[in-house]
């Protein structure tokens, strides 16, 4: 990646955060997707402090939060959420054998235990190799129940489409939600060289 894109702004920091957004974050920011995880490099970011208030600031645009998960000594691991929506999944699959025996509780008032947990469980596997995967990672970032247990069950191979999960049911419909996906990052990286500003998308929408 030439650092040259995050010179667009005249603020480095903005440009990165707005770059990464619209890249990897469009359909969590349009309402259409419960989160999003992204990983921000800590070279590409020259004032910490600064970067964390254009983080709100840009997350605020769209109504939804952020939430450090791990912090080494090259990165940030973040998710950027929608809090209802992300309630609502979570309550949706609260009797499922991935959260149930994974310590989450039942319940939207129990949402930023949850969220916290998964933080906790992020950090374990990042800090321990031996840890196994979190593969609740998946529900939290929507994607279909039944495609996240046959994910495990298959230790990730024998999918039937790859895009932004990988797929082994509903193959049709998940291939629509990538192209739907798709379009709106080319729409968002679109409006970042442009150097307008994203939320015209939720504007559009």
């Amino acid at each position: 990646m030439s650092d040259d894109i995050f010179n667009m702004r005249g603020d480095k920091v903005t440009s990165y955060v707005m770059f990464t957004f619209a890249n990897s974050c469009m359909p969590t920011l349009l309402n259409e997707k419960p989160s999003s995880l992204v990983c921000f490099q800590k070279k590409y970011i020259e004032d910490q402090e600064r970067f964390f208030q254009i983080l709100k600031e840009e997350s605020d645009q769209f109504r939804c939060y952020y939430k450090v998960l791990y912090e080494n000594g090259t990165a940030f691991y973040i998710i950027i959420y929608q809090s209802e929506l992300l309630k609502k999944v979570l309550d949706q699959n609260s009797n499922n054998v991935i959260l149930k025996e994974n310590g989450y509780r039942k319940g939207a008032e129990n949402f930023d235990y949850n969220l916290f947990h998964f933080q906790i469980r992020f950090q374990c596997f990042k800090e321990n190799k031996r840890m196994e995967f979190p593969h609740e990672v998946g529900i939290f970032l929507g994607y279909p129940i039944i495609d996240v247990e046959e994910f495990i069950k298959n230790k990730g191979e024998n999918y039937m489409l790859c895009g932004c999960w990988k797929v082994y049911h509903n193959v049709e419909e998940a291939g629509r939600t990538f192209e739907r996906f798709k379009k709106q990052r080319e729409n968002a990286m679109e409006l970042f060289f442009e150097g307008r500003n994203l939320k015209e998308l939720l504007l559009s929408a």
